[in-house]
């Protein structure tokens, strides 16, 4: 058997086997792989991101996926898994994998000392004419596409954001690039100069538009939030159509109450969640 470390230049070999979802990750910072390979073909696979990489002291391994085939490749998956997250000084691992899909999954978790709990997944995944905001959409001036930015000027406003402790779903925000967004649906909204509510989508492997980062700076984001919501989803309707997928991810509060609000009927899939101290 083989271990291949993932990044740009093999992940094509092993696109079908991650599923082009999370295989388009890999190559971006905080973002690693391993794949095992027996006669030439994956039979195991992990993907993770290093999280919390602003404090050394909490950086958390967080699994994204991962698939066992072979029981000599999950011995071979792990033990190295552990070796390259003690070199980014990874104190705790977590992981969320689809519930579906991943029992054999779960109990290799559980004999490596991970909890594992099945959870209602934080991720809501809806047709974007459902999406309650549409229906009570109002033009506003005061929002724009990012089409409208030029590079660095999106790039100082993500920036801000960032800075204020907002960076979304994504570790890596300020290094991806503006083409990584959809230029058209994702928005901003500006006041005195500066950009104070972004909404940025990205559209993934699979055509799924998803919420990368929905914030603002201020008093007013209950007011904006749903604007800026509202004026993508729009847009998404007249530039992809209505039956276009949108993806959000609940990672906090606020993002949890706007879900309720714009999402009503959304709900997460079944997820195995867990994780296993590092120390």
């Amino acid at each position: 058997m083989d271990l291949i470390y993932l990044d740009r230049e093999n992940i094509e070999n092993y696109t079908d086997y991650l599923t082009g979802d999370i295989a388009e990750n890999i190559g971006r910072t905080y973002y690693h792989g391993l794949v095992v390979v027996k006669d030439e073909e994956p039979c195991a696979g992990i993907v993770w991101v290093t999280k919390n990489t602003t404090n050394e002291d909490d950086n958390v391994g967080h699994i994204v996926f991962l698939r066992i085939d072979d029981k000599e490749a999950e011995d071979i998956l792990f033990d190295n898994y552990k070796l390259q997250i003690a070199e980014d000084e990874v104190k705790k691992s977590t992981f969320s994998i689809p519930a579906m899909t991943s029992e054999g999954e779960k109990k290799a978790l559980l004999s490596r000392g991970f909890t594992v709990e099945l959870m209602e997944g934080d991720v809501i995944r809806t047709r974007i004419s459902d999406v309650t905001a549409i229906k009570k959409f109002k033009h506003d001036d005061s929002i724009s596409s990012i089409s409208a930015l030029d590079n660095r000027e999106f790039a100082a406003a993500v920036r801000r954001f960032f800075q204020m402790g907002m960076k979304g779903i994504c570790e890596d925000l300020v290094y991806l690039p503006k083409t990584y967004f959809e230029n058209e649906v994702s928005c901003y909204v500006e006041s005195e100069g500066q950009v104070n509510g972004m909404l940025l989508l990205h559209k993934n492997f699979s055509g799924a538009l998803v919420v990368i980062l929905m914030g603002y700076i201020g008093n007013s984001f209950a007011k904006y939030l749903p604007h800026l919501m509202g004026y993508a989803a729009y847009k998404i309707v007249e530039v992809y159509g209505p039956d276009t997928e949108v993806l959000i991810d609940r990672h906090n509060y606020s993002t949890l109450a706007l879900a309720e609000k714009l999402f009503p009927s959304g709900f997460g899939i079944p997820m195995y969640q867990g994780e296993r101290s590092e120390e």
